[in-house]
């Protein structure tokens, strides 16, 4: 006979499993790619697109670094190499390429990052700014990866921002005593 907290384990597990593996599975990074970039008076507004979904974020980054990923996007030389072309440069001496871009976390309204180089095997990790690792990554054709709460974050700092203007368009323009 069996026990009957072993047969509660087993549809314990049936039934978890699939969450489990559904909770895995979404925790997975996700592809995106530069849909929209525009300069701005203050930096470069620059919007990444999901690949499989609605997902976006949007970011807004240095005009220099903005210049560098459209011409990383496009292929494009300078006449003598920029700084993102010169640590390209340094890792092709020694034998380093990027392997992905992926955006890690949304803090106190700044995006993290992670620069994943490799060489022969060897995998390091390298905390950047996303608009630098994207500059850098994109030279190597590296694909851009955000992670699932990211996109959650954002959506949670823009349904504050929207809020916050609503709260200030209904406030009083007069203080009345």
């Amino acid at each position: 006979m069996r026990s009957p907290i072993l047969h509660l384990s087993a549809l314990v597990f049936v039934f978890l499993l699939p969450s489990l593996c559904a909770q895995s599975r979404n925790s997975q990074p996700v592809e995106v790619t530069v849909e929209e970039m525009s300069a701005t008076p203050y930096g470069v507004s620059l919007t990444l697109q999901a690949v499989d979904s609605d997902d976006r974020i949007n970011m807004m980054i240095g005009l220099s670094e903005g210049q560098a990923i459209v011409r990383a996007l496009r292929h494009q030389k300078t006449e003598r190499p920029m700084t993102h072309d010169l640590l390209k440069q340094i890792l092709d001496r020694n034998g380093w390429h990027v392997q992905r871009i992926v955006i890690r976390d949304l803090t106190d309204a700044s995006f993290m990052a992670d620069l994943v180089v490799e060489r022969g095997g060897e995998v390091d990790v390298y905390d950047a700014r996303p608009s630098d690792a994207m500059a850098i990554g994109l030279l190597y054709d590296a694909k851009i990866f955000v992670k699932p709460q990211v996109f959650e974050q954002e959506r949670r700092q823009e349904q504050q921002d929207q809020d916050d203007q609503e709260q200030t368009k209904e406030a009083p323009k007069t203080l009345r005593l």
